[in-house]
């Protein structure tokens, strides 16, 4: 038989990109171990290891041997959004892809965690992709799972982001309501001139020329008294101090429009920092190391954001557990 630390939850990240499981367990302030990742991109593990050093790398999960890893209370996974994201063609499950999900049935299969949390985009709930969504209910059930999903939106709780995500939860613990997991206090929705840098690198700002050519392609004059979001896919400048969706930067969905002084550039893109900020870190929180803008922009933009996450396990292992007794929450040790 194999012991577990009562006081730690034991975690198994699945298409961990920057680790958001991780830093949302921390940020919680759960006592907690990952016990190892999965993730295939190569520059996405070296960010993970860099800020989560010591962790056990699975590789991807398609070639991941469930018999072989720890035994864990806890799987969280952003399984991949682009087959099923209004970004991408979607696809679904047409696309490879978008069958991924049944790796993580399988591994859930085998190591029957307590608790799962996963996450997608909004366009899970579509008609199109609504097979998929009960697929992966059904499945969860079938292995004795109860679960509940809700679409929680960033700006609702204190990041000035409209970014609009499916929630998964599933217990095993007898209980928990899993729908109780999802009752979140909103909060006051501050501007995104208070997550801006205050002395932004020239570098992000584009030309004059560039500028005015942006103009011309999307037919609007860049033209602000503050600090706002160009959404550049519907062509308007976002009036209620809200940034559209962070995605990867070869996207160019979105520009800040600053207030126009002198001679000086007014359009440009976002910093790393302002990225990071509006997933939901703080300054000094998450370690950029020496990747390049493009490397960490784009695990932002495919990241989990980490203040949400942190209110959902807070009412996981906190208030949704209030009831439960502690042998339930973590096992003390594992049936022979």
């Amino acid at each position: 038989m194999e012991s577990f630390n009562s006081s730690k939850i034991r975690v198994f990240e699945t298409f961990a990109g920057y680790g958001g499981a991780s830093f949302g367990l921390k940020r919680a302030g759960i006592p907690h171990e990952v016990i190892g990742y999965s993730e295939n991109d190569k520059w996405a593990s070296s960010i993970f290891e860099l800020n989560h050093p010591g962790i056990s790398a699975f590789g991807d999960i398609t070639n991941v041997n469930e018999t072989l890893i720890p035994d864990f209370d806890m799987l969280t996974g952003g399984f991949p959004c682009q087959p099923f994201s209004s970004a991408g063609l979607g696809h679904g499950e047409g696309d490879t892809r978008g069958t991924l999900f049944h790796d993580i049935l399988r591994i859930c299969r085998h190591k029957k965690p307590k608790h799962i949390l996963l996450e997608n985009v909004k366009g899970l709930l579509s008609k199109r992709h609504r097979s998929t969504l009960s697929t992966i209910l059904s499945s969860l059930e079938g292995l004795g799972y109860k679960v509940d999903y809700r679409l929680l939106n960033t700006k609702d709780y204190g990041i000035p982001q409209n970014r609009e995500r499916v929630w998964i939860y599933a217990t095993l613990i007898s209980d928990i309501d899993p729908g109780s997991v999802f009752e979140l206090t909103k909060s006051p929705l501050p501007h995104i001139k208070e997550f801006l840098d205050q002395h932004p690198d020239d570098e992000l700002y584009k030309s004059e020329k560039q500028t005015h050519r942006l103009e011309e392609t999307t037919g609007v004059t860049l033209i602000s008294n503050e600090p706002l979001c160009f959404d550049v896919y519907n062509r308007k400048i976002r009036k209620d101090g809200v940034c559209i969706t962070i995605t990867e930067p070869h996207h160019n969905g979105m520009r800040i429009v600053e207030p126009r002084i002198g001679e000086k550039p007014w359009v440009r893109k976002l910093s790393i920092a302002e990225h990071y900020r509006l997933m939901g870190f703080k300054d000094g929180e998450f370690d950029f190391g020496d990747f390049s803008y493009q490397q960490l922009c784009k695990r932002a933009g495919n990241g989990w954001d980490i203040n949400v996450v942190s209110k959902l396990f807070k009412n996981i292992f906190h208030r949704a557990l209030a009831d439960a007794s502690i042998s339930e929450i973590v096992l003390n040790e594992t049936e022979a």
